[in-house]
């Protein structure tokens, strides 16, 4: 029973977009877009565009992703607490695994 006694009928509604894509709220309706999707299967967020955000989020750590995670084109960037510096492994579009670090100074 619903509400003072009264059924409640609930209509289906179909989701918006394609599968995988992420659904939000379009001016009161549901909305997807092809260039915010999310793959299930390879936990990963894709945004096609610009990302803007605010605030930042700084992980520490002391090694490096594995290379075999990152696809090609991919980047991973990190901050080695240790080390006192920002990291860097990326893959460029032909699979060639390249690294870099930006030390850190000191501010007093």
């Amino acid at each position: 029973m619903g509400y003072f006694g009264r059924s409640v009928t609930a209509l289906p509604t179909s989701p918006a977009g394609a599968s995988g894509q992420v659904q939000f709220n379009d001016g009161g309706a549901f909305g997807a877009d092809a260039g915010l999707a999310f793959d299930k299967a390879a936990q990963a967020l894709a945004v096609g565009g610009n990302v803007r955000a605010h605030g930042a989020l700084v992980t520490a750590k002391t090694s490096a992703p594995a290379a075999a995670e990152l696809a090609n084109g991919e980047v991973a960037i990190w901050f080695d607490a240790v080390g006192a510096s920002l990291r860097f492994l990326a893959k460029t579009t032909n699979g060639t695994v390249v690294a870099g670090v930006l030390q850190a100074t000191v501010i007093a």
